[in-house]
């Protein structure tokens, strides 16, 4: 997913949604971005407040559209390719 679609797909929601990483039904909050090889990174912390749409948005303002949203992982730095919303959280998997 490019940083450009995710904006316009995320416009109109609310801008205090957090910001989680799915995995195995578990429900990590993303804590941090990271911006590498024309990649934007997302990095994950199980004990951190998650970040929220609206500090998404204000620390990628300035960030390229055509750039890739990746997650860190255990298993190294994967393609985002969608969301869903549920129960007040926005969920990359």
């Amino acid at each position: 997913m490019r940083l450009i679609d995710f904006n316009l797909s995320t416009a109109d929601l609310d801008r205090q949604l957090p910001l989680y990483w799915e995995s195995d039904r578990v429900c990590i909050p993303i804590q941090t971005l990271t911006f590498s090889n024309d990649q934007l990174v997302l990095t994950q912390a199980k004990t951190a407040k998650p970040m929220t749409l609206d500090q998404f948005s204000a620390r990628t303002r300035q960030v390229n559209g055509k750039t890739g949203l990746y997650m860190l992982t255990t298993n190294g730095v994967v393609p985002l390719f969608g969301y869903r919303l549920s129960a007040g959280q926005l969920l990359f998997g």
